[in-house]
């Protein structure tokens, strides 16, 4: 049955799943000990039921995923504020017109290349040990963290960021959380690598 407590179930597992290297989502199916008992003495329960009014079961792991992709002190309390919805509708379109918003965000990226004078290789590479500047666009929020899984499973750019890049406190957290979305990036790769060749060859 779909209630308050099974939102509270998911929600611990995707919080897990964000916040924890060793626990993998997809690959334990979601499980994760909660007991009845527990969730009932909660005193925030009440947001964990209202929650399961107000999405469905096949959106419920949308909306956590979203919100924990952004920021991984996501508390229960602050879930029905209007943030965390448009954050989570953000994701839905996305997921739904994949081609259309990656090849949004590569024209982007690709206008900022041809403006800043550089390459397609500079962009992806760490000058110095600073931030490259593609990092530095999706810190800004100007491409999506979808965009931003899809082009590493094409280019592997994180291993290299892992090792070129200096600082240790901004790119880990974000690395880490790119990681932990990628199982709910959905996405067609040779279309993705189309797209790409027609916007950056």
């Amino acid at each position: 049955m779909y209630d308050g407590f099974s939102v509270y179930k998911t929600y611990l597992a995707i919080k897990l799943h964000f916040s924890s290297p060793k626990y993998d989502y997809a690959k334990y199916e979601g499980k994760i000990n909660a007991k009845l008992d527990t969730f009932t003495s909660r005193n925030d329960r009440y947001f964990f039921h209202k929650l399961s009014k107000k999405y469905k079961e096949d959106e419920i792991v949308d909306f956590f995923v979203s919100n924990f992709a952004k920021n991984d002190k996501v508390w229960s309390k602050q879930l029905l504020e209007d943030e965390y919805n448009n954050t989570y509708l953000r994701f839905r379109k996305y997921k739904e017109s994949v081609n259309y918003h990656f090849r949004s965000d590569c024209s982007l990226l690709n206008d900022r290349f041809i403006s800043d004078g550089i390459s397609f290789n500079d962009g992806f590479i760490s000058d110095n040990g600073q931030h490259p500047r593609v990092l530095r666009l999706l810190i800004q929020g100007k491409i999506d963290s979808q965009t931003a899984v899809i082009l590493d499973s094409v280019l592997s750019y994180s291993n290299t960021w892992n090792k070129t890049i200096k600082e240790k406190v901004v790119w880990p957290k974000i690395a880490m959380r790119l990681a932990k979305l990628k199982p709910f990036v959905i996405y067609n790769d040779t279309e993705c690598k189309l797209i790409m060749k027609e916007i950056f060859v």
